[in-house]
């Protein structure tokens, strides 16, 4: 070891707080503090993934997990965590260091804000029955088993359900339901339309306040959310976990659904934190007014709550209908229009739900299965509800293996750009060609794009790699025209990714490149998908009108597949059109494939694109492109994707 590795151990260990060292979503250091506190080994710790848990993590690990997730996910910088550690639980103040500018490499520091909670309190707890826990039966009324109504749906009232929570006397009732509002709102206000309605949360949860002891009130602070006055992570993971111990043996067929309200950041971008904190205290109550019987609705951090039901029907098939209804009314629930600075806002939410039918699992694994099935709502396009399938693990698992191959296949040079011919349909000219990536690994196995571009896309590396797409498209072209074999009116077409269009330095990379290999701009045409450019117009003209001011020219690809309006040809600015090549494929045999290709045609003529049509496999597609007009086209009718040896033979001829 040399002596700056070592002075960076000393340093390391010397702190008094934990310290984790991320790269890429994965744990590769960490000190004796931060051990300590997770009750994990150093092998256990390092190599942990962000991405994902194992059955021999301890709790306290795997919710640091969940919490760093959602921190990162927010670009976070301090977060307040309730840490499950050995010792007991105690409060920690995560600070999160971006070691990087996007975010790839991190340091993370648990320094411990108070002496952790003496156990004493939790038998005090269990005790007391002002704050007893909500599952416990034999503190609670229990109706009669022969009415089976409220196992089979969750939302109907309980006539046995106790009073509503009580207020704190020294602030606003944060659970109170305001009665709809008949008059103008005034402006800044915030105005959840609903029935004035107290929602039926838990009583027996929250302590008397007026008669409150000093431990009593660290013990509210401890199992209660202070925004909301609902229920927080810690008296959740107690709740299900006594649940479960209790039904050890037993057939179980609950439900754990996690809800995460869709671009909440952009209300406290767009109207500041103090108005982010009323619309979270507003979507509560909405969603605690359903909530009956032994069901507990928590808030876990955020923007994010998590409804604990512990009994749906008997039978699995009719549980997972039940716990759809259930979820769609929590949907309509956060939908109740709201009304910020005038403007009336609709939120929705991003449902996960996990079906649980194991009483032998764990309260962090059901929550871990919720919280996949949350964010795979999301993937499917935010305002819906998935349930947690055990392929979505696979499937993650087979992206996380597949993450770690592609970063090693950035360092060792993997990467190869094919290029595929664009031949004039009137006279069968090469008119340029499109680059196309791939990747070959040391056994010469050229791994499919289907698969490993969108690993690209969702874990970032993309936006690497696509600067190196550009930088060696560059390269390419340079070094035909040294040969004397690109003439002027070609080009080589570059793909975008989404999250590369995004890429702030995008610009720059562009220019740079170019000026680097000294190529006329005029030979490079930039390829974007029509849903692209539409999720930001003016954003997309704005980056788009940049790069094409340098010379260069844009197409918009795959068209004719997406959900855009013609209206945006109009709008943005494309020198190129390319059809999807699934109206190419049976368009010589298929009336309505020729009439889209038709439509398109006569648009496009309209706006005075150049139309390439791609994925033409034979003649007789290529005789109708030509009657109708097209410009060019590619596909394996003259040549696939070939290397770039091969296609500089093609030039030469």
């Amino acid at each position: 070891m040399s002596s700056k590795e070592e002075l960076y151990k000393v340093l390391v260990e010397s702190v008094p707080y934990g310290t984790l060292f991320f790269a890429y979503g994965v744990c590769v250091d960490a000190n004796k503090n931060a051990l300590e506190l997770l009750g994990c080994e150093l092998k256990q710790l390092v190599g942990a993934s962000l991405d994902s848990i194992t059955g021999d993590e301890s709790t306290a690990l795997v919710d640091l997990k969940l919490q760093l997730k959602k921190a990162l996910r927010d670009r976070r910088e301090d977060v307040i965590w309730r840490c499950p550690s050995v010792g007991g639980p105690c409060e920690i103040t995560l600070n999160i260091v971006y070691v990087t500018e996007d975010g790839k490499e991190l340091v993370v520091m648990l320094n411990r804000q108070q002496s952790e909670v003496e156990p004493v309190l939790d038998t005090q707890i269990r005790s007391n029955s002002s704050v007893a826990s909500p599952l416990a039966a034999e503190q609670q009324p229990t109706a009669d088993p022969k009415d089976s109504q409220s196992r089979i749906d969750p939302l109907q009232p309980d006539p046995l359900q106790p009073d509503p929570l009580q207020p704190d006397p020294l602030q606003p009732d944060p659970l109170h339901v305001e009665p709809e509002l008949k008059s103008q709102p005034i402006e800044g206000d915030i105005i959840l339309e609903t029935e004035d309605v107290e929602p039926p949360i838990l009583t027996e949860l929250a302590p008397d306040t007026e008669s409150q002891q000093p431990w009593e009130k660290t013990t509210r602070d401890h199992y209660f959310d202070t925004l909301t006055n609902l229920p927080n992570r810690q008296m959740l993971i107690q709740t299900i976990g006594t649940f479960l111990k209790d039904q050890q043996g037993q057939q179980v067929c609950g439900a754990v659904m996690m809800l995460d309200l869709d671009h909440f950041k952009d209300i406290n971008d767009s109207w500041g934190h103090n108005v982010g904190d009323q619309v979270i205290k507003k979507v509560g109550r909405a969603v605690a007014s359903l909530v009956t019987g032994e069901n507990m609705l928590a808030r876990m951090s955020g923007d994010e709550f998590v409804l604990f039901i512990p009994q749906l029907s008997g039978g699995i098939s009719q549980a997972a209908w039940d716990a759809q209804a259930v979820a769609e009314k929590v949907g309509e629930a956060v939908a109740t229009p709201l009304f910020l600075d005038g403007h009336e806002v609709i939120l929705t939410a991003s449902i996960g739900i996990a079906l649980l039918t194991d009483s032998d699992t764990t309260a962090d694994r059901v929550l871990q299965y919720a919280d996949t099935a949350m964010y795979e709502a999301k993937r499917k396009g935010r305002n819906s509800i998935a349930f947690f399938d055990p392929c979505i693990t696979e499937k993650a698992q087979r992206q996380i293996a597949m993450n770690t191959r592609l970063r090693k296949a950035m360092d060792n040079h993997e990467f190869v750009l094919y290029v595929q011919p664009q031949i004039c349909v009137q006279t069968g000219a090469l008119m340029g060609g499109e680059a196309l990536l791939r990747w070959m690994n040391a056994d010469k196995i050229t791994n499919m794009p289907s698969e490993f571009i969108p690993v690209l896309e969702s874990s970032g590396l993309i936006v690497d790699v696509g600067r190196w797409v550009i930088r060696t498209a560059c390269e390419y072209v340079r070094n035909f025209l040294d040969q004397g074999i690109w003439a002027d009116h070609m080009r080589l077409s570059i793909n975008i990714s989404p999250r590369q269009f995004r890429d702030p330095q995008l610009f720059e990379i562009v220019q740079h490149s170019m000026k680097s290999y000294n190529v006329d701009p005029k030979y490079i045409n930039f390829e974007v998908t029509e849903n692209l450019v539409i999720e930001d117009v003016d954003e997309a003209i704005k980056k788009m009108e940049a790069i094409k001011s340098l010379g260069s020219m844009f197409s918009i690809d795959d068209f004719g597949i997406g959900y855009s309006s013609m209206i945006y040809l109009k709008r943005l600015p494309f020198d190129h059109l390319k059809i999807d090549r699934e109206f190419i494929r049976n368009i010589h045999r298929d009336p309505e494939s020729r009439g889209v290709v038709e439509a398109i045609m006569a648009v496009s003529k309209q706006y005075g694109l150049h139309v390439t049509a791609e994925g033409v496999e034979n003649k007789e597609a290529l005789e109708i492109l030509k009657e109708l007009g097209c410009h060019s086209y590619q596909g394996a009718h003259f040549s696939m994707p070939v290397p770039c040896a091969s296609f500089t033979k093609l030039l030469a001829a």
